[in-house]
């Protein structure tokens, strides 16, 4: 059967604890702590027998058949099969207590688990934590199908929606085919109930949070609505990633930069700024006076504030985005680009002389997170952010907030948020040179929009985009050969002034403006190259560098 195309979200209910009885609050205890042991005894077993379980291209995939062949043994099988009557690891005998689909449920969330795992071992190296050396007492809640529970509605007053979920402790034991039901009352507002109705629920999760207020989190499927084709001109968002500013967006079309907006969360910054300090305040005392038990339980109750701050900062956020990218919608075929800002932590590093509060500054920017969730979010409204026709793409940052947009030049940063291309005396605010040139090289790596005939920045990505495609090669030993350019002193036919001096200078990459930069042929290539109409004016560009938040293009 074929895998329906839709994406999935989770919905979070609290249990209403204080309506279940003392007898089914033990055995909902009871439930998931068995199917803890288990989870923790079959990831024992997959890292045990590591080597013979991989499987897949990358070797990055646990193979179910083979687990089973150590787990489960086999005693009414079909024909062509052998039985097994013992295995290495038998599980049923040592959980009597579960049934065979519960099993399977706890088997699929532990392969899941170590796959995960297995990814991150991939990225980090041998350095990633393993799950089986995880020293917690905390329960690992495993994935229920739809098979075995069931979200009903009544008209009782303890609690209007229920989940009904096997309890398979007895009933195993006394050999019945027909398991137990394990009714467990849920506080679903009208929120939850909306996110229910938008697709089909396909499984639960029951847990407990660090500080035991129970949980069930349910995943529903969301059918992607398939978008007609519209008539509406081609555009490009670029979207540029910030601390002080959140974000930066300048939609391209293909005849100018349409506009640019500010994504501002002040508030944020403040509130974790405030409990920066307050951390390092407490920090202090509890190095000052070890033996002190209050500062060491204070540290404790704020240790994930900051983190529920930023998370909920990014929610909104996101959320903001996707408004204004529904809104552009009506008038654009919109396609997203955002920044993929790799190995920017290399730069914060102890030892670069950035300075401590530099580094805590990049090392709590959750991008990633961010970039996800944008991700998520386009996938609910039904576009393609995957495959070859991707309207959604991460494209690589480097050097888009320096090197001006319009003529490729390395500017100038006299300020943070003020970008100066010494060739083109182009100024702009830096965030929203960087997200126009984000812009642009999704235009250059998206073929379908090389079609499209456009000016400005749109012309020069679609030729860049023609003559060679931004590709991850590997690094070749220079084997010590000179990596200087082999070119001529002069330009060949059909080659540009300006690339050429370019690729021969190196004082045009310096931070300061040196005679290269005023070079006669570059300013009349450049010159050349602008196209009338495709930016705003100059009063207007200088007054949107020096202001606060951007301004549309007219």
């Amino acid at each position: 059967m074929a895998r329906s195309r839709g994406t999935t979200i989770s919905v979070k209910v609290p249990i209403n604890w204080d309506a279940m009885t003392k007898r089914t609050r033990q055995r909902l205890r009871q439930i998931v702590g068995r199917d803890t042991r288990v989870i923790r005894a079959l990831l024992g077993i997959i890292e045990q027998n590591e080597n013979n379980l991989l499987t897949g291209r990358k070797k990055n995939k646990i193979h179910d058949g083979k687990l089973d062949e150590l787990t489960l043994t086999a005693i009414k099988v079909r024909s062509g099969h052998g039985k097994r009557s013992t295995v290495p690891h038998d599980i049923k005998a040592r959980f009597p207590r579960i049934s065979t689909n519960e099993l399977q449920e706890c088997r699929q969330t532990a392969v899941s688990l170590y796959e995960s795992y297995l990814a991150l071992r991939e990225k980090k190296g041998w350095n990633a934590s393993r799950p089986t050396a995880v020293n917690t007492t905390r329960r690992i809640p495993r994935w229920v199908f739809i098979q075995r529970f069931k979200l009903e509605y009544t008209t009782s007053s303890v609690s209007r929606w229920w989940l009904g979920l096997r309890d398979s402790l007895d009933s195993v034991q006394e050999g019945r085919t027909i398991h137990d039901k394990l009714n467990i009352p849920l506080k679903v507002s009208p929120f939850h109930h909306n996110q229910l109705r938008r697709g089909e629920v396909k499984a639960c999760q029951v847990f407990a949070d660090r500080v035991g207020k129970w949980w069930v989190n349910i995943a529903v499927r969301v059918a992607i609505v398939e978008i007609p084709d519209t008539i509406n001109p081609p555009a490009v968002l670029g979207i540029d990633l910030g601390i002080e500013k959140a974000a930066c967006t300048s939609l391209v079309s293909p005849t100018k930069v349409r506009e640019t907006r500010y994504f501002r969360q002040k508030d944020k910054v403040e509130i974790i700024r405030k409990y920066d300090r307050l951390v390092a305040d407490l920090q202090r005392k509890a190095t000052s006076q070890p033996n002190n038990a209050g500062v060491l339980r204070r540290l404790r109750q704020i240790r994930h504030k900051r983190e529920n701050v930023a998370c909920e900062y990014d929610r909104v956020l996101v959320r903001n985005l996707l408004n204004y990218i529904e809104e552009l919608s009506e008038k654009y075929t919109v396609y997203v680009a955002i920044g993929r800002l790799k190995n920017i932590r290399n730069a914060a590093r102890k030892g670069n002389f950035k300075g401590r509060g530099f580094r805590g500054m990049i090392h709590s920017w959750a991008f990633a997170r961010i970039t996800e969730s944008l991700n998520h979010g386009l996938a609910q409204q039904g576009w393609s952010v995957s495959g070859k026709n991707t309207r959604f793409r991460v494209v690589p940052e480097a050097w888009t907030s320096i090197m001006c947009w319009k003529c490729g030049t390395k500017g100038t940063r006299p300020k943070q948020n003020y970008f100066l291309c010494p060739s083109c005396s182009h100024q702009t605010n830096a965030d929203r040179n960087g997200a126009i040139n984000i812009a642009g090289r999704l235009i250059m790596l998206t073929k379908l929009l090389h079609s499209v005939r456009g000016l400005g920045k749109w012309a020069i990505s679609v030729q860049a985009g023609k003559r060679s495609r931004l590709k991850a090669r590997k690094k070749k030993p220079s084997k010590g050969k000179s990596l200087l350019s082999k070119q001529e002193l002069i330009s060949s036919s059909g080659e540009s002034a300006a690339v050429h001096f370019a690729q021969t200078s190196l004082f045009s990459f310096g931070d300061k403006t040196r005679e290269s930069d005023n070079d006669p042929a570059v300013v009349k290539t450049v010159e050349t190259l602008a196209v009338v109409g495709s930016d705003d004016s100059t009063q207007i560009q200088e007054k949107e560098a020096r202001s606060s938040g951007g301004i549309p293009s007219q």
